[in-house]
């Protein structure tokens, strides 16, 4: 009963695509549909299986839901025509093998997990997971790992899914008590002890790096919850990102992220123009127009130039990061009007 009533579920989503179409309202089925056509496709009931993943993405001009979920000892991947509302593709996997052999992973959950508790030099018995899970990150396959210890250290990893190298990572300190108010700013200048120099070669001893090393973006005096931090950014020469708050008062590292960008660095012959940037964004949207670019800017990342903009259009939104040097589109996000 429960398998007809899924099938029921993905022909009334079929049926709904028709009268769309034949109105001339064309319009994605939705999370909730694509999900279901996943189910009867796999011949399962909701109440059998657990969810791991729903989203919309793009490909090749065709537009779909990669829908990921678990039952029994097997995980399953469909991917959903993001209009009909169609399985294009199904395929699965064993959990005791890789978590998804079948999109490249070459590494567990387990194996991530490993991985970020010794970059972080914890062990498992010391903190409490959150999540271990696949995810793609530009194109690449990682695994999300969050984990937090006893006195709220908080951690957050992406671990390459084919080579187990950690991707980025970020660290936080929450269990700090905020110092009382110094008033206007020049009393929360004076109450730092360290300079900005300092800050830097705190936030360079951590990352094991030296100043020759790296060129920085920043070091300024901020406010984070009360409590006097430098900003510190730099990045290597093949673009490797380091964003720090070193504590003004005491040198301590209250936060940190690190981001291993893929990309090559920009070549010695300069950016792309505005005008190309866009023609690129809209290229992902067959029949959009340059009036259909809502938002559009040019902005810098930590030192490098980058276009950001927006797209409405046939219903959707996007929103895109490009990289002003190769044409590399850096992000891309879709999703429906509301």
């Amino acid at each position: 009963m429960k398998k007809l009533i899924a099938a029921a579920l993905a022909a009334l989503t079929i049926a709904l695509f028709t009268a769309c179409a034949n109105a001339g309202q064309l319009a994605y089925i939705g999370d909730e549909a694509a999900r279901a056509a996943a189910l009867s496709g796999a011949g399962l009931s909701a109440d059998a299986v657990t969810f791991t993943g729903t989203e919309l993405t793009r490909r090749d001009g065709v537009e779909y839901y990669v829908v990921s979920f678990t039952s029994g000892d097997s995980r399953y991947e469909s991917q959903v025509d993001a209009l009909s509302g169609v399985v294009i593709q199904s395929e699965t996997a064993p959990l005791s093998q890789s978590a998804s052999s079948a999109s490249g992973a070459s590494i567990t959950a387990e194996d991530a997990k490993a991985k970020a508790l010794a970059h972080a030099g914890l062990a498992a018995a010391d903190v409490t997971f959150i999540k271990a899970e696949l995810d793609r990150d530009d194109g690449r396959l990682v695994y999300d790992v969050e984990f937090y210890t006893a006195d709220n250290k908080e951690y957050d990893y992406e671990i390459d899914a084919a080579t187990g190298d950690v991707v980025n990572f970020d660290y936080d300190v929450e269990h700090y008590a905020p110092p009382a108010a110094s008033g206007n700013q020049s009393g929360a200048a004076s109450a730092a002890s360290l300079t900005a120099e300092d800050a830097k070669a705190k936030a360079l001893a951590h990352a094991g790096l030296a100043a020759a090393d790296v060129t920085f973006v920043k070091a300024e005096l901020d406010r984070d919850d009360g409590r006097l931090v430098y900003d510190v950014e730099f990045y290597t020469a093949d673009y490797k990102e380091y964003d720090y708050e070193i504590d003004a008062a005491t040198g301590d590292v209250v936060s940190y992220d690190y981001d291993a960008e893929s990309y090559a660095p920009p070549a010695a012959s300069g950016t792309i123009s505005a005008e190309d940037a866009k023609a690129l964004a809209l290229a992902q949207v067959p029949g959009a127009a340059a009036s259909d670019i809502r938002e559009f800017e040019t902005d810098r990342d930590d030192g490098r130039v980058e276009y950001e903009g927006k797209i409405v259009y046939g219903g959707m939104e996007y929103e895109f990061e490009i990289d002003g040097y190769s044409g590399a589109i850096r992000s891309w996000e879709a999703e429906p009007l509301h």
